[in-house]
């Protein structure tokens, strides 16, 4: 099979790019030098000095100008997890994961795209894991956001398959970093507000990304030259939850409470709590268990093929975001 060339030597296209993930891999791409594009389905970049193109990836006919003249994709734009009181519908989840990633593979794969990368999440495997997994490990997805992303990447493959396009799947560990939308901006509030106490011993090892190590891991990948379907997990190495914590408590200065509610107990009680009619409480015990659960991946697959490690350490990595949940956090939860 022909070599593809690489990353350098034509345009690179971000999706997503006002995202979490996608801000912070426009940064890397302009420091780096590396001529570049970007889009997302608001009017303006957030960015600024971007080539910008406005689109809707679930409006195909929007998307050819946006991959005209590239080479390489990095496809993260999608849905993440919504903490609302509203509910939101499973199929939501599936239209911007999917049904969105299909369309831009297919627009990729028709403009003749050498490398198309796509932003998945270890959440495919499923909830928790039973000792390390690796790529190798079936996956599993439970709920409406997991189950997108696996399904976004089974329509990726089926159309590198069929083009020839070079598809490589990075399946990262659950993100963090200054403007974070998910669960560690939430713990860091619960300890903030003094509320915290804990569940278990907190022995159990949970697998946590530094945004900027996300995004070096994309660049690392786009910037050499690929071919047929491959994929991989990103990760810093396993933390235990009472690091986490810790960590955060010492960067806000300030103690949990003394109190600590054995794992078995808060199980019993939390799936009795779970079968009352109040709806918001019907997800306690899936909670309660995803916390107390081990969540580590092997990544010894993209150290081998890109020498990939992540740089930012924990406890440099939970400062910077407490500095930034700190100096935000009057607005953060409005």
């Amino acid at each position: 099979m022909v070599t593809r060339p690489e990353m350098s030597t034509s345009q690179c296209v971000v999706t997503g790019a006002n995202g979490f993930l996608g801000r912070e891999i426009v940064s890397r791409l302009l420091m780096s030098g590396v001529s570049m594009s970007a889009t997302d389905i608001s009017s303006a970049c957030s960015t600024p000095g971007v080539q910008y193109h406005q689109a809707d990836i679930l409006q195909e006919q929007q998307l050819l100008p946006v991959v005209e003249s590239a080479s390489t994709v990095i496809h993260a734009a999608g849905l993440a997890h919504i903490f609302s009181p509203r509910t939101v519908d499973k199929d939501l989840f599936d239209k911007v994961n999917a049904v969105g990633t299909k369309n831009m593979a297919t627009t990729a794969a028709e403009a003749g795209i050498a490398h198309f990368i796509l932003i998945s999440s270890v959440s495919v495997y499923g909830p928790f894991t039973h000792g390390m997994y690796s790529e190798d490990n079936s996956c599993h997805p439970v709920g409406a956001y997991a189950e997108s992303k696996y399904n976004a990447e089974l329509e990726a493959q089926e159309i590198a398959h069929k083009s020839g396009m070079a598809l490589t799947i990075l399946r990262l560990a659950t993100l963090y970093g200054e403007r974070d939308p998910g669960n560690m901006v939430r713990l860091i509030r619960t300890l903030d507000r003094g509320s915290f106490f804990w569940i278990g011993d907190g022995s159990n090892r949970k697998s946590l990304l530094y945004k900027a190590d996300a995004a070096r891991a994309c660049l690392a990948v786009a910037s050499r030259p690929a071919n047929g379907v491959s994929i991989y997990n990103v990760s810093a190495p396993p933390c235990t939850m009472r690091d986490i914590v810790d960590g955060l408590s010492m960067a806000l200065e300030k103690k949990p409470l003394p109190i600590r509610i054995p794992a078995p107990i808060a199980l019993t009680a939390g799936k009795f709590i779970s079968c009352l009619p109040e709806r918001r409480l019907s997800r306690l015990y899936s909670t309660l268990e995803k916390w107390l659960a081990e969540d580590v991946y092997v990544t010894s697959r993209i150290e081998r093929d890109y020498g990939f490690h992540t740089q930012i350490d924990l406890i440099e990595g939970l400062k910077r975001e407490v500095r930034w949940y700190l100096q935000n956090k009057g607005k953060i939860f409005q």
